[in-house]
């Protein structure tokens, strides 16, 4: 599951039983109990050969062409692209150094050159290409934060004047302070925020360095890319070994550490320039692109081939060994296979189950079904729904839907869903009204408790589909302390549970499939909110969390009747300013949302066609 907020060895984990990548998924209902087979798919799709699924490589090919496999021996058709099972998608995978780094210092004439990847390293979204000589200025924390209530507000800029200068300021944020005051201040402390505050003040670009008591264990930022956020930003953004701004405080009779001593104490000196030093730069830095794929199978059942079918899928994509990803594993477990058992093996053997029982079911009532299943393993999930939205955008807006005829009637999504405890939690529902009896029919003959929740915007791919104004019904059984980490192994999954859920979405989709009329679909009343919280104005607008590249902030969508679609915006649309705020990525976004005021018009320049147009929304309030 995307965004949520650890392994044994890998030896530990093969000795549980993961069988081989290359044994045949199990296919009739008859030939083993339900909980067998489910397991048996779980141990495959976690097999050492699988790798922990990471999008774009070996491992997720071998794990797509497992579940290509089941749905055909289940007798699917192909619903892929070009009479295949696979449809293919290209992505922004890393980014990785070019050969072109360079980093030299002068100061009164005396040079010095610095090794990239040891005594510094770009950002992976700083601005590339060639940075003139130039001053820098010290800022301490670079965090400009209002006050709040016992918390005083903060300016590392106060009295600085950064234009066309690099800006040298420390990673994180006070320490030493009340811890009221630090988390308040922590919440301005991200590099995307410091980087946007030094931009909008004019400056060349930022270098950051962790200093002597931030007790981190690296002293270089990875260079690993934010893919939610968005792209490059406008100006370089460095990060410093500590010994390079040590060196250059020290000639000018300064210390790095009392300086920081002085700021962790909640201290606010002024910043200042450092005398007669300029600083030279050379970013290069190299998109890495792969391709990743989904598997679709599609269950004909002869009367729904021009009928929306009803889409069944969950992620088959994991983190690989933690490298490239959102990994919570401990420093002892940094790089073992992370192999996903729950996350999502269990709901990719949950998708293959309910195809073999809508499948015999099919066979054994040819006539009932009004309409088609497709079943879906979708790929890229865990950096950014990229499969589940490849797939979508080509579905119409959710605008469209109210004259448009729908192309997928509805989806229902598994997604961690083995650790079955006390009961399976049912989200979505405030989706379409239809689901509460749709799911009162179906687990009325089985014993599986379930908890509703109406929120639709869920992080999982369910959302790729909400967002096209399509009913979404995903099934989880709750977030637990192996998630995104090796320890997430098949020994601990409940069996039972994972093919009692399995039986009971087959149940949901019979049902649905049967259904000659569409289910209702209930429009959102609010968007989800960006990576921080506490706004209080609406817009309705959807940004795009797993697109990297292009200009601006894309957006997903907008919701219907919403600020945004009032003023114009539309799914598609790319914000570049909102408020007189550049807009690179959706913190940018964040930020600028929370100067706005409810029900006071402001400005809103969006690129559309490679056009740019200026528009005017009038915020709304969530509450």
């Amino acid at each position: 599951m995307a965004t949520l907020a650890r392994a044994s060895a890998v030896v530990l984990w093969i000795a549980l039983g993961c069988a081989s990548a290359s044994q045949a998924p199990s296919v009739e209902p008859a030939t083993a109990s339900a909980a067998s087979r489910v397991e048996a798919d779980v141990a495959a799709l976690c097999d050492p050969a699988m790798e922990g699924r990471l999008t774009g490589t070996e491992g997720e090919q071998r794990a797509t062409e497992y579940v290509a496999r089941a749905f055909e021996q289940i007798g699917l058709a192909p619903g892929g692209r070009d009479g295949s099972f696979f449809q293919p998608f290209e992505f922004t995978a890393g980014v990785s150094l070019g050969a072109g780094n360079a980093l030299q210092s002068s100061r009164r004439g005396a040079a010095r050159e610095y090794a990239v990847d040891a005594d510094w390293r770009p950002l992976a979204f700083s601005k590339t290409g060639d940075a003139p000589a130039a001053a820098v200025v010290f800022a301490g924390y670079g965090i400009v934060a209002p006050p709040n209530g016992a918390v005083p507000a903060y300016d590392s800029y106060a009295g600085l004047d950064v234009r066309g200068r690099w800006v040298l300021v420390l990673r994180h944020a006070p320490q030493d302070v009340a811890p009221e005051w630090r988390q308040h201040w922590s919440r301005y402390a991200s590099l995307r925020h410091k980087l946007m505050l030094a931009r909008d003040r004019g400056a060349q670009g930022v270098l950051i360095a962790s200093g002597p008591r931030s007790g981190v264990r690296n002293e270089l930022v990875p260079l690993a890319p934010d893919l939610a956020a968005g792209g490059s930003s406008s100006i370089f953004a460095l990060s410093l070994a500590d010994a390079p701004p040590e060196a250059w405080l020290a000639e000018a009779g300064r210390s790095l550490d009392a300086l920081q001593a002085a700021l962790d104490r909640g201290e606010t000196p002024p910043g200042f320039e450092i005398p007669a030093l300029r600083v030279a730069a050379r970013v290069d830095l190299v998109q890495e692109l792969r391709s990743g794929r989904n598997v679709l199978g599609r269950l004909r059942t002869g009367r729904g081939v021009d009928a929306a079918p009803v889409l069944v899928g969950a992620h088959v994509d994991h983190l690989g060994r933690g490298l490239e990803g959102a990994s919570l594993a401990r420093e002892d477990e940094r790089g073992l296979v992370h192999p996903g058992a729950d996350d999502n093996a269990s709901g990719v053997a949950a998708v293959i189950e309910i195809a073999r029982e809508v499948a015999a079911q099919a066979r054994a009532r040819p006539d009932a079904f009004a309409r088609d299943v497709l079943f879906a393993a979708w790929s890229g999930e865990e950096v950014g729904l990229i499969g589940s939205t490849a797939f979508a955008s080509e579905l119409p807006d959710a605008a469209a839907t109210h004259g448009a005829p729908r192309r997928i009637a509805a989806v229902l999504n598994l997604d961690m869903v083995g650790r079955f405890r006390a009961h399976l939690i049912l989200q979505g529902v405030g989706s379409s009204p239809a689901w509460p009896s749709l799911i009162e029919s179906a687990k009325a003959s089985r014993a599986l408790p379930v908890v509703l929740e109406d929120e639709s915007y869920l992080p999982t791919d369910a959302t790729s589909f909400y967002l096209k104004g399509i009913p979404v019904l995903s099934a989880f059984t709750g977030v637990h302390d192996d998630y995104h980490t090796p320890r997430d192994t098949p020994d601990k999954l409940n069996y039972g549970g994972l093919a009692a859920t399995a039986d009971l979405f087959a149940g949901i989709t019979e049902a649905l499939a049967e259904r000659t009329e569409l289910l209702e679909y209930s429009a959102p009343s609010q968007t989800p909110l960006p990576p921080r919280a506490g706004l209080r104005v609406y817009l309705g607008t959807i940004p795009s969390y797993g697109e990297a590249a292009g200009e601006g902030l894309l957006l997903s969508g907008v919701a219907p009747g919403g600020p945004a679609e009032k003023a114009g915006i539309r799914g598609g649309d790319r914000v570049v300013e909102l408020a007189g705020h550049a807009i690179e990525n959706v913190y940018d976004y964040t930020y600028a949302l929370e100067t706005l005021a409810v029900g006071q018009p402001v400005p809103i320049t969006v690129l559309r066609g490679g056009e740019r147009l200026r528009l005017t929304v009038t915020p709304g309030s969530r509450e």
